[in-house]
C-alpha cells in the first residue's frame, strides 16, 4: 500500500522513527519516576521494560487495524460505529488532542515560572509558544515532522546526566526483585502516560510514503523510548534513595544542579529552557491532529480550523492557574491514555477483525 495523501504531502517511513519518539519523550520525563518509584522502588526498571514490551504491542495491533482499514482512524471511524457514533469518537479524540496540547503548554510555562522567571505571568508565553506552533502547523505535516526531527538534538541534555557519575551510589539498586508481581504491575501502569504518543500512527497513517516499511522505524522509536527511559530512572536511582524520589517534584531537573562546567554556573538553567524542545512537537502535532479531524467532521479547510482551535488552546492554558489543576489536568490525561491505549485500540482491533471476517464470508 502506498499513501494515499498527494506525494508532496507525505514524509519517508524512516522518519516515523523521530515523530513516534517525539511523542512518546514528552517532558512528563521530569517527574515520570515519582509514582512508578513508589510502587516498585529499586525495581522500576522491570516495569519500565514492561511498559515497553506493552506499547510493542498495541503498535502491532494499530498496523494490523490500519493495514486492515486501509486509511486513517478518522475515516475509519464512521465506518466501523455510523455517522453519529464515529463522529462523537472523532469529537473525543480532538478534545483530547486540545486537552493534551494545553497541558503541554502550561507544563512548560511552570517549568519557566518555577526555574527561570518567578514573576512570568502565564498569557504572554502562551502566546508566544502557539503563534509558533501556529507558524508550523499552518506549513503542513511535513513541516510538523520536521520539528520532530530537530527536537532529536535534546539527547545532548539527557546525555548530560553522566556528568555526575561521581555522585552515583551503586548500593541503591539492591536488593533486586525486591517487590511483588502486583507493585511491579502497578509501576507499570504508572508509566503509561510517559509512553502515550503511539497513537499519532492512527491519525497520519494515509500521509507515510511506504506504511508497511515504516513499521520497524515505530518499534525503534519505542524501543529507543524504552532505552531513553530506563536511563532517566537509572540515574535518579543512583542520585537519590527511592524515598528521596517520591518527594522531589522534578527530579530530573535537580539532578541537573550536579552538573558543573567552568563556563556554565547554573545548568539547571540550560535544562529547564531545554524543555521546548519536548514539548513543541507535541503541541504542533496534537494542533495538526485536531485540525485534520476538525477538517474531515466539518468539511472546511483545515488552515480554516485551525485558529479556532488555537483560541481554545489558549483560553484553556490561561484557566489553569496553579500547580494543582496541573496535577488534576495531568491525572485526566492519565486515565485517558490509559484506557485508549490498553483498552480501546484492541477493542477496535477486535471491531475491524470481525467487519473483515465477515465481509470475507459474505
Amino acid at each position: 500500500m502506498n499513501a494515499t495523501e498527494h506525494p508532496r504531502l507525505t514524509i519517508s517511513s524512516i522518519l516515523v522513527f523521530a515523530l513516534i519518539n517525539a511523542m512518546q519523550f514528552g517532558p512528563e520525563y521530569l517527574s515520570m519516576s515519582i509514582k512508578p518509584i513508589q510502587w516498585a522502588g529499586q525495581d522500576v526498571w522491570i516495569s519500565v521494560l514492561l511498559s515497553g514490551l506493552g506499547i510493542h504491542v498495541i503498535i502491532w495491533l494499530m498496523y494490523r487495524i490500519l493495514e486492515r482499514g486501509g486509511t486513517d482512524v478518522i475515516h475509519m471511524h464512521p465506518r466501523l460505529f455510523g455517522r453519529w457514533a464515529g463522529g462523537g469518537l472523532n469529537l473525543l479524540f480532538l478534545v483530547y488532542f486540545l486537552l493534551l496540547a494545553s497541558f503541554q503548554v502550561r507544563l512548560f510555562i511552570e517549568i519557566i515560572q518555577v526555574w527561570l522567571f518567578t514573576d512570568l505571568t502565564a498569557w504572554p508565553l502562551a502566546l508566544v509558544l502557539l503563534l509558533l506552533a501556529y507558524y508550523i502547523v499552518a506549513g503542513g505535516f511535513r513541516v510538523v515532522v520536521g520539528i520532530c526531527m530537530f527536537s532529536l538534538v535534546r539527547y545532548i541534555t539527557i546525555a548530560a546526566t553522566f556528568f555526575p557519575a561521581v555522585y552515583f551510589h551503586f548500593g541503591n539498586l539492591t536488593p533486586v526483585f525486591d517487590h511483588s508481581p502486583f507493585e511491579i504491575a502497578q509501576g507499570g501502569k504508572a508509566l503509561t502516560f510517559p509512553y502515550v504518543g503511539v497513537e499519532a500512527l492512527l491519525f497520519c497513517y494515509t500521509f507515510i510514503k511506504s506504511p508497511e516499511t515504516s513499521r520497524k522505524w515505530a518499534y525503534g522509536a519505542n524501543a529507543m523510548t524504552t532505552f531513553s527511559y530506563l536511563l532517566v530512572l537509572f540515574f535518579s536511582l543512583l542520585l537519590f534513595k527511592p524515598e528521596q524520589l517520591s518527594i522531589e517534584i522534578w527530579p530530573q531537573l535537580t539532578k541537573y544542579q550536579f552538573i558543573q562546567f567552568p563556563f556554565i554556573d547554573r545548568f539547571e538553567y540550560i535544562g529547564a529552557a531545554a524543555q521546548i524542545l519536548w514539548v513543541m512537537p507535541i503541541i504542533c502535532f496534537c494542533l495538526w491532529a485536531s485540525s485534520r479531524i476538525g477538517k474531515v467532521m466539518l468539511g472546511v479547510r483545515q488552515s480554516t480550523v485551525l485558529p479556532v482551535l488555537l483560541a481554545i488552546v489558549f483560553a484553556a492554558v490561561c484557566s489553569i492557574p496553579d500547580r494543582s489543576r496541573v496535577e488534576e489536568a495531568q491525572g485526566l490525561l492519565e486515565a485517558f491514555g490509559f484506557y485508549m491505549t490498553f483498552a480501546y485500540i484492541p477493542f477496535l482491533y477486535l471491531v475491524v477483525l470481525i467487519r473483515t471476517k465477515a465481509s470475507a464470508a459474505a
